[in-house]
């Protein structure tokens, strides 16, 4: 291209303005302020013969924008020639094209282009005529796929500028696309054979769908041009993921994204109804919808993918129903992740699961596991432990391990069952019993109930053993040791267990006095030990009661007395008892009781000899009863 500009006046022109005082006055917008060389510019054609390409300029305002409208006049110059149209307006693009003629001399010819308002710039195209020309003896076939060699492919000839053969071998001829985007596939270059015959065999245009045309060109020939071949979708070439790889979802669960791929031709232009098959690869799951086709925009989604129960990675592949195509299959993956807690799953346990009363000294561990439905561990998780009964402490768990453990203390102070329940995630998981036991008695606590004695009666002492917490303490007989000082030193003492922490500790009194009795748990005095017992006779025993029923006389006053005794034959030492006296002969006399276990009787006799007197006790005749007393008439 050659760009005339009459630069010298336009200078002068510009520099009278100045010097003159004058403002320099640009072109508005939407006016021309520049004419440029679009296309055309430097091919060769034949001699005689339009160039195959239009020579084409545009014209702009000073922003760049196109000009519509603007009358372009074009001129042969050098070589001669002819244009045709001579002048045109700019459409709206602001574009402006003309045909070039060719003389009928071989060289280089020159064609300008003037914008009306511009005259000051012009624009040159060369061309180059020569003396033969490329024919295409047979046509690229009209109708073509993507990607797929066209059929039939084209033949060409070299000819001279009458048309006639020419059998040169040797010429290389070069094919472009002329029109259209895309890319030619195959074998671009062809050299002639000695008949002067060119033939490409393997041509393919890969692209969008649309119209193309051909350009075949060698040096010193005339290029040629194909009719318009009409490209179509081709076969599916590629296959790739169009969505949902890399989920994460719970275990057992549908992912959120349907997995889907996108299938494409050679040209990358997606191709609709392909056969696309998806199934699981790893981790367990299923899939619905596994037979899935294309749609017009080449996409093929899974109706849903469910992963497995176990956590972890899963895969499921999508493969294409058809031979040769890269990427094949596709492959998604996704994480599988725990879900919720599921007490069917999960578990609790403690160790041990009893422990003595204590503020802590003794506990008991709490473990917990939480899984999901599908029985992986659960791990980040949030445990909170809860227990039943008084004097409760608890220490809550961390967050589940890797394992979905965790791990919480129990102790208690109040003895007893107590119930612990695990919660995770407003879930149960499931209770445990612990099974707290009263502590060692603590001797400080211990309460006895010391009461009065009788002679000959089993005494009772009661004694409530408490641990330090106040828990009442079973099981502990052998740690109370009674003995007894006083009227009964060195008493047999028997403990025995009454159940719920009370004991009964047991002695017979044989002597009437006061006891003192020493009380000891685990060794150590209790509070108040040496406890005092005021032991009384027995309860009035015949058997060991006596009299005293002396001789008498003839009408004179005879004192009989009685002492009763208890069992052990101690004296009562109170009254309240009945006690009778009966001489024979006599319907009983009267008897005084004196209050301290004595009674008395009076009987004046009008008999003479000996006399039986029955005394009874309570209704039963005592020991030596019935005694005998001798009355004599004198003293």
């Amino acid at each position: 291209m050659i760009r005339l500009r009459l630069a010298l006046p336009y200078l002068l022109a510009l520099g009278a303005a100045s010097c003159g005082g004058g403002d320099l006055v640009l072109p508005n917008e939407g006016q021309a302020a520049k004419i440029m060389s679009i296309a055309g510019d430097g091919q060769t054609g034949t001699i005689l013969e339009p160039a195959a390409e239009s020579l084409v300029v545009q014209v702009v305002d000073r922003f760049g924008s196109p000009v519509p409208n603007v009358e372009v006049t074009w001129s042969p110059g050098l070589g001669g020639g002819d244009v045709s149209p001579t002048s045109v307006l700019t459409d709206p693009s602001g574009r402006a094209a003309t045909q070039r003629i060719l003389g009928d001399q071989v060289g280089t010819y020159l064609t300008t282009a003037v914008a009306t308002p511009l005259p000051d710039n012009a624009i040159s195209f060369t061309t180059t005529a020569v003396a033969a020309r490329l024919v295409l003896e047979t046509q690229p076939g009209a109708i073509a796929t993507t990607g797929v060699p066209i059929d039939p492919q084209p033949v060409l000839t070299l000819q001279d500028t009458q048309g006639a053969p020419l059998a040169r071998a040797g010429v290389t001829v070069t094919v472009q696309i002329a029109s259209g985007t895309g890319e030619l596939r195959g074998t671009t270059s062809q050299v002639s054979d000695a008949d002067g015959r060119v033939t490409f065999t393997d041509l393919a245009i890969v692209g969008d769908p649309g119209s193309r045309t051909l350009i075949f060109a060698a040096p010193g020939y005339a290029p040629a041009v194909s009719t318009p071949v009409s490209l179509g979708v081709g076969p599916p070439a590629s296959v790739a993921s169009a969505g949902g790889e890399g989920q994460t979802a719970p275990a057992g669960a549908s992912v959120a994204v349907r997995p889907s791929v996108i299938v494409r031709d050679a040209g990358g232009t997606a191709v609709a109804n392909v056969p696309v098959t998806f199934a699981v690869a790893s981790g367990g799951g299923s899939v619905t919808g596994a037979d899935a086709t294309t749609g017009a925009d080449g996409v093929a989604k899974v109706g849903s993918w469910t992963l497995g129960d176990a956590a972890g990675s899963n895969t499921l592949t999508a493969t294409v129903q058809a031979e040769g195509v890269s990427g094949n299959p596709v492959t998604f993956t996704a994480t599988a992740v725990p879900g919720t807690p599921d007490p069917g799953q999960s578990s609790i346990a403690v160790s041990p699961a009893s422990i003595p009363a204590s503020d802590g000294a003794s506990s008991s561990q709490v473990t917990v596991v939480v899984k999901d439905a599908g029985g992986n561990p659960i791990p980040g998780q949030t445990v909170t432990l809860s227990a039943t009964g008084g004097g409760v402490s608890l220490d809550q768990p961390g967050p589940t391990d890797g394992n979905g453990t965790a791990t919480g203390r129990f102790s208690a102070t109040a003895s007893g069952n107590h119930d612990i329940t695990a919660v995770s995630d407003g879930v149960s998981l499931g209770s445990k019993t612990v099974t707290v036991t009263p502590g060692a008695p603590a001797p400080p606590r211990t309460v006895v109930q010391v009461p009065s004695g009788s002679a000959g009666v089993p005494s009772i002492i009661l004694v409530s053993l408490e641990d330090a917490f106040g828990n009442p303490v079973g099981g502990a007989a052998g740690q109370i040791a009674v003995s007894v000082g006083g009227a009964n030193a060195g008493a047999s003492v028997t403990v025995e267990d009454a159940g719920g922490g009370s004991y009964r500790a047991r002695y017979t009194p044989a002597a009437v006095g006061q006891d003192q009795l020493d009380v000891r748990v685990g060794g150590q005095p209790v509070p108040g030990s040496p406890f005092s017992s005021q032991v009384v006779a027995g309860p009035a025993d015949p058997g060991q009661t006596t009299a005293n029923v002396p001789d008498g006389s003839f009408a004179a006053p005879l004192e009989i007395t009685v002492q009763v005794r208890d069992a052990l034959g101690n004296p009562l030492g109170r009254g309240g008892d009945a006690v009778t006296v009966t001489p024979a002969g006599t319907s009983g006399l009267k008897v005084e009781d004196r209050g301290d276990g004595t009674y008395r009787a009076v009987w004046t006799p009008f008999v003479v000899g000996r006399v039986p007197v029955t005394i009874t006790l309570n209704g039963a005749q005592i020991a030596g009863s019935p005694y005998t007393t001798n009355i004599r008439f004198f003293r």
